[in-house]
Parts: structure tokens; C-alpha cells; sequence
């Protein structure tokens, strides 16, 4: 679907065929993305959370070491 959308002077647009065309309901989330200098892509993200979806998903997945208590304790009470 293709829709041409015009910016006024005060660079405000109106969306309504973008709203209809994506059938946008209050509160959904969007990705923006730019392409290049004279094209951007809209999203959809869709109804899940970001928290939620970060935790699931985790950025660094470093594998962390036993620790080993026993030793730990030694070294404590050797001090």
C-alpha cells in the first residue's frame, strides 16, 4: 500500500491513512527506522513489553562461575 502523506508549515502531518492502512489502536508501539535520506520503514512492535521482552531476551548471556562458598569461607577466616 502506498499513501503520500504532506507536511505543513508548522511540520505537523496528518496519519489517518497510515492509521487506517496499519489499523493503529491507541497505545501500540512503533519501530522507526531510516533507510536513507528520503526513505524510513514503520514497525509495528506489537502488544508485547519491553521489560518483558529484554528479560526473555537477555543482551549479554555471559555464563557466570560456581562459586565455591567453602573456599570463600576459608579464605575469610584465614585472613
Amino acid at each position: 500500500m502506498t499513501s503520500i502523506v504532506q507536511v505543513d508549515n508548522k511540520f505537523n502531518m496528518s496519519l489517518k491513512k497510515v492509521k487506517d492502512a496499519l489499523d493503529i489502536r491507541p497505545n501500540d508501539t512503533f519501530s522507526i527506522q531510516r533507510v536513507n535520506t528520503h526513505t524510513f520503514t514503520l514497525k509495528k512492535i506489537g502488544e508485547t513489553d519491553p521489560f518483558i521482552e529484554s528479560v526473555k531476551n537477555p543482551a549479554h548471556l555471559h555464563t557466570k562461575r560456581k562459586i565455591d562458598l567453602d573456599r570463600l569461607e576459608d579464605e575469610q577466616w584465614s585472613a
